[in-house]
């Protein structure tokens, strides 16, 4: 593969690294690379004792196709070792007689590793989903009453009895239920759940396509879970950055009610006096991750360190509600959920 002309060295070392991706696509050689003292081949799969090797380095020279002499810890040239690459900055070929040839070290890296195909759709889905919230953020903001009263009234909707009238939101979910089955369908629910942290209307539509998703395809309840957790996580952290952005009066600005609430004070407190534990408490809760959140960012707390206690917190609920809507489904209410909804949910299965 020829690679692209570029003028400046930061362009060409980008161009190099795409070079470097489709000829880890296109060729069977292990893909390896060295830095800084060229003194070591970093590999996510080690080459063979005697064979061909792709090796990038961040010199002029960028990509080559070389060959590995285990025994000796020798890059040759060709296959007929007529050359070597010398250890050091140049790396540049020669003797393979002279002591810098020799004594090449080889270190098994995972850092530069292909994210598995379910993975990277979950990145991408989840990356896709930031600008819808930077959107409905951009969208003028309803009377903060008013969305309160639309979140509790969503919330008692699948307490109660959800019918295909209750708004529709829930009328556009009860239509996907009919992909329940369908591998990419707990994306599109971890994908509601991400975005729920910014409208708060989303909850009855979010929990529907959740237990339909685990009932769906119940030998993967635990992926289900898992990705529904890594869409809160992913809503969360675009409301932190947020947050990071513009200020505390981002949230009162927009959940204004629901920040006066007196629950949510109380939510605060105990996260005050446990700390990272009641982060991790409350985010097991069936109830909104935004005390967390914004405790986390008054806190000072790490984006890492909220990110990873909401993650934890939301992993250990969803887990159990997938495992209870497959196994005791009964035990939903523990959930503020009634049988109705476990209902609606499972016609898609029966479909």
């Amino acid at each position: 593969l020829p690679l692209p002309i570029c003028s400046r060295p930061d362009a060409q070392l980008v161009a190099h690294m795409i070079h470097l991706s489709l000829v880890a696509l296109l060729s069977s050689p292990p893909v390896c690379f060295t830095a800084h003292e060229k003194t070591t081949l970093y590999c996510e799969v080690p080459p063979s004792a005697d064979g061909p090797v792709t090796v990038f380095d961040d010199s002029a020279v960028g990509t080559r196709t070389l060959h590995w002499r285990a025994g000796s810890g020798k890059l040759c040239t060709s296959k007929w070792c007529s050359s070597c690459i010398q250890r050091g900055a140049d790396a540049r070929a020669g003797s393979c007689r002279s002591a810098t040839a020799s004594g090449w070290t080889l270190a098994q890296s995972r850092s530069n590793s292909l994210l598995r195909k379910p993975a990277a759709l979950l990145l991408g889905g989840a990356v896709l989903s930031l600008p819808v919230m930077a959107l409905l953020l951009s969208m003028p903001a309803a009377a903060p009453s008013v969305a309160v009263a639309r979140y509790f009234a969503q919330l008692e909707a699948v307490r109660a009895t959800p019918t295909l009238a209750q708004g529709p939101v829930l009328r556009a979910a009860v239509a996907l239920l009919q992909f329940a089955g369908a591998w990419w369908f707990p994306l599109v629910a971890a994908l509601g759940t991400a975005v729920n942290l910014f409208t708060l209307v989303l909850t009855a539509a979010t929990v529907v396509l959740y237990l339909a998703a685990v009932l769906g395809r119940p030998s993967r309840w635990v992926s289900t879970a898992l990705a529904n957790a890594v869409g809160a996580a992913a809503g969360s952290y675009a409301l932190l950055l947020l947050l990071r952005s513009h200020g505390e009066s981002l949230l009162a600005d927009r959940f204004g009610a629901v920040l006066a609430n007196p629950s949510f004070d109380k939510l605060m407190s105990a996260m005050q006096a446990h700390g990272a534990a009641g982060m991790l408490g409350v985010s097991c809760l069936p109830l909104i991750l935004h005390p967390v959140v914004l405790f986390g960012y008054v806190s000072g707390r790490s984006d890492a360190e909220v990110i990873g206690l909401i993650l934890a917190g939301r992993t250990i609920k969803y887990l159990l509600m997938a495992w209870l809507t497959k196994n005791a489904p009964g035990a939903l209410r523990f959930f503020g959920i009634k049988g109705a909804l476990f209902d609606l949910a499972a016609k898609a299965k029966a479909a």
